[in-house]
């Protein structure tokens, strides 16, 4: 990690650099998503939603420090809040909350939210095809009767 001598990391960064929250991949999840960044790092990123909630969201990444610091803040802001509330965030949001990393790395919270999205916009895709599905199979068995 580059982040070892802590420079240019707030305190809070420094703490989710070298303890990411929520740092692992997921088994069961309603949206999943891998983006590589133009730096070369890549983050994935899984959600999982009870009714319209964010119930549980992880990352894993493969950059470093700040994209530790980053995935891992956007899943604690992003966790337990409405999907529609996590769809908001933006990179601002999470250097905001992070307070303070290097500004060569202020990207890596950009790609964060980007994957953070994007995973949030499958959930919404895979809820709009169940839904299609179900309306199909609803209207076969009307149909057979």
């Amino acid at each position: 990690m580059t982040c070892d001598d802590g420079d240019g990391f707030s305190a809070v960064a420094l703490d989710h650099a070298l303890h990411p929250r929520h740092y692992g991949p997921a088994q069961e999840y309603d949206g999943h998503v891998r983006i590589t960044g133009p730096c070369g790092d890549t983050m994935e990123f899984w959600v999982s939603l009870r009714e319209d909630s964010l119930e549980r969201v992880s990352f894993v990444t493969d950059g470093c420090g700040a994209s530790r610091a980053c995935g891992s803040m956007a899943v604690t802001l992003a966790g337990g809040r409405r999907l529609e509330e996590a769809l908001k965030l933006e990179q601002a949001d999470i250097l905001e909350a992070l307070g303070g990393v290097p500004a060569e790395s202020e990207h890596c919270a950009l790609l964060a939210a980007t994957t953070l999205r994007t995973a949030c916009r499958e959930c919404l895709s895979r809820e709009a095809a169940r839904g299609k599905q179900a309306s199909a199979t609803d209207k076969l068995q009307e149909e057979g009767s």
